[in-house]
């Protein structure tokens, strides 16, 4: 297993794996866009703009020894939040005639590099890849120059906030993403 930045050969298995939390979310869009309508608009965003959220350039991917894609974590500083999703917004409108933010709450804190997704394949959870992509994360913010990685975590997944608090993160406050309930965690690197 390595874990290493993303490459553009990596974009549409990482977005494929991120649909995994979109599912998850159960974001309004799906009442409205299919999914391969979803990832065709973040795949258009990510080939129009190197500042889209899913970015290949902003993940970390795990990667069997087939070289194939199992994991992968998304991350930024909190200063970049505001302006991630405006080509995927602009597509939306557009192509889908879709005019919600898709993503409206602020997930961040102040001063922080954030986490904004990680997730692992199926086949590979409980082997320790999550725990490799956190700690490629953590020298990732150190990189930027930032001292704090934060994320949140859905109140309704325990066992990756055992994980989290594992690793040496601490919560720090509550929000609400979309429909549920989340702790934001952050640790000192």
């Amino acid at each position: 297993m390595i874990v290493q930045p993303a490459k553009q050969i990596d974009q549409a298995a990482i977005l494929k794996l991120e649909q995994t939390i979109f599912d998850d979310m159960a974001l309004e869009i799906y009442e409205e866009l299919s999914v391969a309508d979803v990832q065709a608009a973040w795949t258009l965003a990510v080939a129009t703009s190197e500042k889209s959220r899913y970015h290949y350039s902003r993940a970390l991917v795990a990667k069997n020894d087939d070289n194939v894609v199992v994991g992968v974590a998304f991350g930024y500083p909190d200063t970049e939040e505001k302006t991630l999703d405006k080509t995927l917004q602009s597509i939306l409108a557009d192509k889908y005639s879709y005019h919600r933010w898709l993503f409206s709450d602020s997930e961040v804190f102040e001063n922080e590099w954030y986490l904004d997704s990680i997730v692992v394949t199926d086949a590979v959870r409980g082997q320790g890849i999550g725990k490799q992509l956190i700690k490629a994360a953590e020298v990732r913010a150190k990189q930027e120059n930032r001292e704090t990685i934060g994320l949140n975590v859905d109140d309704a997944n325990p066992r990756a906030q055992k994980l989290y608090t594992a690793l040496g993160f601490e919560p720090v406050g509550k929000i609400t993403i979309g429909k549920h309930a989340y702790t934001h965690m952050q640790k000192k690197i």
